[in-house]
């Protein structure tokens, strides 16, 4: 599970970084740019290697673009993985469309997850999302529960607890702003 450690820490830098906006034409340019190169990029490169394939349109603060990326690469490359949905899912909600956002989301769920101590409890990590998104602050704190109890048994539910935590107190705000309070 370290590769899903680094992709958690790197999706939280790429947040971190995302408060810079830069003017909608260089978004633009750049999503071409990139819409030209990376479609032939291997998945590992282009959803998993930082400054690489949509991270890098992420880290420019042109979220709206890298979604709209990694739409583009899924449709040329009928990939399935789930981490690309999930951060179309991160960054529509960066961007405000949090209907699409919930959208995406909803499509990462695992139907065969285990709920036990030491497993990584992703159902609940993206329900509590969920909540936050469509403002439901019982059915967040519900999952954000269920995520804090595992923490100390898989170091994946202790990083998205911070993310969670954040969430929670910032509940009835936007995605990015809570996103860029993790403590």
């Amino acid at each position: 599970m370290p590769n899903a450690i680094i992709l958690l820490l790197a999706l939280l830098l790429s947040l971190l970084l995302s408060a810079y906006n830069p003017a909608a034409a260089e978004c633009a340019s750049l999503y071409k740019q990139h819409l030209a190169s990376d479609l032939e990029l291997d998945y590992q490169t282009f959803d998993q290697t930082q400054g690489q394939g949509f991270r890098a349109l992420a880290a420019a603060g042109c979220q709206r673009e890298a979604a709209d990326l990694i739409e583009a690469y899924i449709a040329a490359t009928s990939a399935e993985q789930s981490s690309l949905r999930w951060h179309i899912a991160q960054l529509r909600a960066t961007h405000g469309d949090n209907e699409t956002a919930i959208r995406y989301a909803r499509e990462v769920l695992k139907d065969d997850e285990v709920e036990a101590p030491d497993t990584l409890r992703w159902n609940d990590y993206v329900l509590a999302t969920i909540a936050f998104l469509e403002n439901d602050p019982d059915a967040l704190q519900q999952h954000r529960d269920k995520v804090a109890e595992a923490a100390d048994g898989h170091p994946g539910n202790a990083l998205n607890l911070k993310l969670l935590n954040a969430l929670q107190r910032h509940i009835g705000q936007s995605y990015a702003y809570a996103t860029s309070r993790i403590e």
